[in-house]
């Protein structure tokens, strides 16, 4: 099973059609390959239902991103923030389907990363000292910045592509040998680094969904249908 090809699919954040366009146009099979969204499946677009259905068909095999942990936090506290009562959210449309208790359960059930012989999958990115499995979930679904170290800066505005002074992207401190393929940053689009592959090409804010075969490393790409941000407010407040 493990042996199979792997597509890889950047953050869908809840655009179930262009997500069953990128699949067409990619030709992918779920008899014959594998598929793993990074994370942000959920969130901010138009059907979250719509793309759990699609990714539970397809034998999808997702992991978490910082929009999905923020849907569990409401889950496990009850307390519902004002983001997640817009209807562009996750919490919102899987209420309004009657699919809230199920399909959160299995969400929380979602690992932080996944990993082959030569590449790891996580949302945001990895510590520069330490392995996923020591390395704090805030970390492995939220980083944009940080030094040598692997400290994150304070009060960073989140579409900036500038470090704040003594910090870098965190890929620029990857030495490993696997491929790391994340998305989480929109704002910096398409990342193709010597072992990075970045794949947030902002569907939701109108941009690609970003698809990536592997091994081939090929890119499959399809247009957003439009932009699904909220014009002001909403869950773009407390989710980053």
């Amino acid at each position: 099973m493990n042996d199979r090809p792997v597509f890889f699919v950047g953050d869908i954040q809840g655009c179930a059609r262009e997500l069953e366009l990128l699949l067409e146009r990619a030709g992918f099979r779920k008899d014959a390959h594998r598929l793993i969204p990074v994370g942000d499946t959920i969130n901010r677009g138009p059907d979250a239902p719509g793309v759990l259905d699609i990714l539970d068909r397809a034998r999808a095999e997702p992991i978490l991103g910082n929009h999905e942990r923020a849907l569990i936090a409401i889950h496990y506290s009850g307390d519902v923030p004002p983001w997640a009562e817009s209807p562009r959210s996750a919490y919102a449309q899987l209420m309004a389907a009657g699919q809230w208790e199920a399909e959160i359960k299995r969400i929380a059930q979602w690992p932080l990363w996944r990993d082959g012989p030569d590449w790891i999958a996580v949302h945001a990115g990895l510590h520069p000292l330490r392995r996923p499995a020591h390395t704090h979930p805030v970390f492995l679904t939220e980083v944009r910045f940080c030094d040598e170290g692997g400290h994150l800066p304070e009060h960073v505005p989140k579409n900036t592509l500038d470090p704040p002074e003594g910090f870098k992207p965190w890929f620029d401190h990857y030495s490993g040998e696997s491929t790391v393929i994340f998305g989480h940053w929109a704002r910096r689009g398409l990342v193709r680094g010597e072992k990075t592959r970045g794949l947030d090409t902002g569907c939701v804010y109108g941009g690609r969904l970003t698809g990536l075969w592997w091994p081939d490393d090929t890119l499959v790409q399809v247009d957003a249908l439009k932009n699904y941000r909220p014009v002001a407010g909403g869950e773009d407040e407390g989710v980053v």
